[in-house]
């Protein structure tokens, strides 16, 4: 190739590409390829599940089953016969711990409140895991003077629904349970519970 020809080939291939750099440096940005943003979206939160119900205890509100306790003493109590006294029927036995803790705050629920017209009874089994000597020695060494009452009918646990102790259901001058506490009484409790009674 001679000297002109490659003048030639190298003039037309700096015109191309000085005109394809020319050509693009003119080309408006609005040419230019872009995306469009995305619509807006408004969150809007699930609809949340209901929340759970209490149940109502069906005890409360009722009278409890008609029934006859023996006292440590051999005395007969009928609950139906306490009617017009406000009831604390306590669940609980010598060898439980918690029981034992709130025994001198029933006694002295007795003796502070008994002319009011409140009864304490603390309803326990001979047959589970105690004997009567046991519940004796245990009245003994507190100096208890409440009504203590000896019950091994299980139909009547049953039907009352008291599977543990201690349990203390809390029953108003018309023999109707208002109250079922489980578990150890403090005094704050007691006196939420009178405070109640008294005011219906």
């Amino acid at each position: 190739m001679n000297k002109l020809a490659l003048v030639l080939v190298l003039a037309i291939i700096t015109l191309t590409v000085a005109g394809w750099v020319i050509t693009r440096d003119d080309q408006p940005e609005s040419q230019n390829i872009t995306y469009p943003s995305p619509p807006p979206v408004t969150f809007i939160p699930p609809t949340p599940l209901p929340l759970p119900t209490a149940t109502p205890d069906p005890r409360l509100g009722q009278p409890l089953p008609e029934v006859t306790f023996d006292t440590l003493d051999g005395e007969p109590i009928r609950l139906r016969d306490l009617e017009g006294q406000i009831v604390f029927l306590n669940f609980w036995a010598t060898w439980c711990d918690p029981c034992r803790a709130e025994m001198s705050l029933l006694q002295r629920l007795q003796d502070e409140h008994g002319e009011e017209g409140v009864r304490v009874i603390a309803l326990t089994d001979p047959l589970s895991g105690q004997t009567e000597d046991d519940i004796r020695e245990f009245v003994d060494s507190f100096d208890l003077t409440l009504t203590v009452a000896l019950s091994s009918d299980l139909a009547f646990y049953d039907a009352v629904q008291v599977w543990q102790i201690p349990t203390t259901i809390i029953m108003d001058r018309r023999g109707i349970v208002r109250f079922i506490h489980v578990g150890e009484l403090h005094p704050e409790d007691i006196g939420w519970y009178l405070d109640r009674l008294n005011a219906g």
